[in-house]
């Protein structure tokens, strides 16, 4: 007699992933970005590999951001001002921890910087981010304090520092900067508040804006 064979048993179905509210979705969505955006350049952070992380569908991106380009975009912004949120006090303010080199912080204002880079060469309007990025300008700006700056001169430095950081994160790796040099950096954008009254007098900073001419 031929022998029997045996039947296979079916194969377990895939577990299914399970349903969420919006709210945790949402959370678990960004919370997964952020972290992918932390280790990976913003091309390889993919609508799969995001869901994956999350444990949610692929079609919760679209449902509640409406684009991968937006849950990008939040999520580099929530986490950002988030952290700064949480941590910022008396003894360490943005500002203070931007200077310090603090591990944290800069890695975080590296993954904003070149996901905000990336969004923008796929198209994304910088008016997009000009709400968040004002946030920032004005918290720098409202922790400077040295009385011998004035407005005009204050806000020029941080701007000017914080185009330099932005900068730094962005190009650093194709400038081939060493840790050395983004401390050398980090130092002399703290001495720039320093030598601000040197700095505004030598460039007529101490003097009002001009008023723009009423048109005619």
């Amino acid at each position: 007699m031929a022998p029997v064979s045996k039947k296979k048993s079916p194969a377990a179905p895939a577990p299914k992933k399970p349903r969420l509210s919006q709210a945790e979705a949402t959370v678990r969505m960004l919370n997964a970005t952020i972290q992918l955006l932390l280790t990976s350049s913003p091309a390889e952070v993919t609508v799969v590999r995001i869901c994956e992380k999350a444990g949610v569908h692929t079609d919760y991106v679209v449902r509640y951001f409406g684009s991968r380009e937006e849950l990008l975009s939040q999520a580099v912004e929530a986490a950002f001002l988030g952290y700064f949120v949480k941590t910022e006090n008396d003894a360490s303010t943005r500002l203070n921890l931007v200077l310090e080199s603090d591990d944290d912080a800069m890695r975080l204002a590296k993954a904003r910087m070149q996901t905000i880079t990336y969004l923008l060469g796929c198209g994304v309007s910088p008016e997009r981010f000009r709400t968040n990025q004002k946030l920032v300008l004005e918290s720098l700006f409202s922790q400077s304090s040295n009385p011998d700056v004035g407005e005009r001169a204050t806000k020029n430095l941080v701007l000017i520092g914080t185009l330099i950081v932005q900068a730094m994160n962005v190009l650093d790796e194709v400038n081939d900067i060493s840790e050395l040099q983004k401390k050398d950096i980090l130092s002399y954008l703290g001495y720039m508040s320093r030598s601000g009254m040197a700095v505004q007098t030598a460039l007529g900073w101490d003097k009002p804006a001009p008023k723009k001419k009423a048109k005619k």
